[in-house]
């Protein structure tokens, strides 16, 4: 699946956003760390796609510092509006993970980790795996920095490695050198990649446009 980024400050903005991305995006992540104010209800509601609704701290590599129960609050209301994915940080502490784990109704809780200035030793990355499967989240995501090529052979590894455990796995890598890791994680069997709706609207380093990523994956018969 293509999911497309949407980074906007107000409901409008991202009403526009999707709709452009629209042609391209199987699902769109909504980073509510990016807007200044927002009504969820209305987005959920309108959303020409399923979501993924996260909300990005500083530490991972987003714009967010909202004390821990503003985010639980975001998070729960989104669960309760019953969108496909909810992604909860792996950092968060556990009081704050586990009103969402424990109460995840329709939706699935995906639980992350972004290591954002490099990729560990392939022993380390499985460990970061098993220790994210441990919560009893519904889909696993593990992000690193790439800085050099083979670091996403690394990563592309821990594809099969969290299948093998019965979990799917969002895994790719960022930074130029990660693109092809953005690409390479779909033909692999990742869940997803994510793209940016275009190049002033990237949202993580090494972000691929939506319109080239689409082509990309048509052209490897990856699934479209």
């Amino acid at each position: 699946m293509l999911c497309v980024s949407i980074m906007a400050r107000n409901n409008e903005e991202a009403r526009q956003k999707m709709a452009k991305a629209a042609p391209y995006a199987d699902l769109y992540e909504l980073r509510l760390d990016a807007f200044w104010k927002f009504d969820l209800a209305e987005l959920v509601t309108n959303s020409p796609r399923p979501l993924i609704v996260t909300y990005r701290s500083k530490k991972e590599g987003g714009l967010g510092n909202a004390p821990y129960k503003i985010r639980l609050r975001c998070l729960e209301q989104a669960v309760s509006l019953g969108v496909e994915y909810v992604d909860l940080e792996y950092s968060l502490p556990l009081e704050y993970k586990a009103p969402l784990l424990n109460n995840r109704r329709n939706s699935k809780i995906i639980i992350s980790k972004h290591l954002r200035n490099r990729t560990p030793r392939q022993a380390d990355l499985k460990r970061w795996i098993q220790k994210l499967i441990s919560t009893g989240a519904d889909v696993v995501k593990l992000v690193t920095k790439a800085n050099e090529p083979l670091d996403n052979l690394r990563v592309l590894e821990l594809i099969p490695f969290a299948q093998q455990l019965g979990v799917p796995i969002i895994a790719f890598c960022m930074g130029e050198h990660g693109k092809i890791s953005r690409i390479a994680t779909i033909l692999m069997g990742g869940l997803l990649t994510f793209a940016c709706l275009d190049e002033a609207d990237i949202s993580a380093p090494g972000q691929i446009a939506a319109a080239q990523m689409k082509t990309i994956l048509e052209i490897l018969n990856a699934g479209y």
